[in-house]
């Protein structure tokens, strides 16, 4: 998931475009449900095929909790 430095700056950056608040949280959530998306394939993808990557993976979801 995105830092929360990263949300501010992507908020500031489309406040500064002219969106709205309900239109930034739209993304906002369309963007950790990517990020969500994206994580859960790499841990499916790497179980039986890459378990130095899915360790690797799991370590950093345990050190970003």
């Amino acid at each position: 998931m995105a830092e929360p430095n990263m949300n501010k700056m992507l908020t500031d950056y489309l406040q500064s475009r002219g969106y709205t608040r309900e239109e930034i949280a739209k993304i906002l959530r369309k963007l950790a449900e990517k990020d969500h998306k994206t994580m859960s394939d790499a841990v499916f993808d790497s179980i039986g095929t890459n378990p130095q990557a899915l360790d690797q993976i799991i370590r950093g979801m345990l050190q970003g909790a």
